[in-house]
C-alpha cells in the first residue's frame, strides 16, 4: 500500500504537506550518499528543519491571531466597564441634596421651636449631616468589582501587547 491515509486525502511517501502546501522533498534535496544518512548535513535533517520552520510559523501565526482577538475583546470590555464605573462611582459621592434637605428640616424645626417658645432640646437632630455617608455597602461592592474587572481587563490588554511584541521580536521573519 503506497498511499497513506491522511485527513486531507491520500499522500505518498516523500511528498510532504505542510501549512497547506505540497512539496516533494526528494526533488528539493539531493539523496544522501550511502552511509551518510545520519551525518550532520543529511537530507533528513534538512527536511526536518523545513518542516519545523513551517510548523513554527503556523503556530506563531495562530498565536498572533489569538492575541489579536484577545486585544479586541479586552478593549471592548474595558470600554463597557469604564462606562459602568463612570456611572456607578457617582453613588459613592455624598448626596448633597439629601443632606441639605435634612439640615433645612432641622433648621425649620429649630425656628418653629424658637417661635413657639418650646425647648430647643425637644427638636430632633438632622438624620444626615455633612459627614454622613449616603451610599450602601452594595454600592461599595459593585464599584469594587467593576474596578477590579477594569484593572484585570487593562492588565490583559497590556500583557497581550507585550506578548505580541515578544512574538514579533523572537519570530524569524
Amino acid at each position: 500500500m503506497t498511499d497513506l491515509l491522511h485527513p486531507s486525502g491520500p499522500i505518498t511517501p516523500g511528498l510532504s504537506q505542510s501549512g497547506g502546501r505540497n512539496y516533494d522533498y526528494t526533488k528539493t534535496y539531493s539523496p544522501d550518499k550511502p552511509g551518510e544518512g545520519a551525518k550532520e548535513n543529511a537530507r533528513v535533517w534538512n527536511v526536518y528543519l523545513d518542516e519545523a520552520e513551517n510548523y513554527d510559523m503556523d503556530m506563531i501565526q495562530g498565536f498572533r491571531n489569538i492575541i489579536d482577538g484577545l486585544l479586541v475583546f479586552a478593549a471592548l470590555f474595558s470600554a463597557v466597564v469604564t462606562t459602568f464605573v463612570a456611572q456607578t462611582s457617582q453613588a459613592l459621592q455624598p448626596d448633597n441634596s439629601q443632606i441639605m434637605v435634612s439640615l433645612l428640616i432641622e433648621t425649620n424645626q429649630l425656628l418653629r421651636a424658637a417661635g413657639n417658645q418650646t425647648s430647643i432640646n425637644a427638636v430632633h437632630p438632622a438624620s444626615l449631616g455633612p459627614e454622613s455617608r449616603t451610599y450602601t455597602s452594595i454600592d461599595v461592592w459593585v464599584n469594587g468589582l467593576f474596578f477590579i474587572s477594569l484593572a484585570l481587563s487593562l492588565s490583559t490588554a497590556l500583557l497581550s501587547v507585550l506578548a505580541k511584541q515578544w512574538i514579533q521580536v523572537c519570530s524569524p521573519h
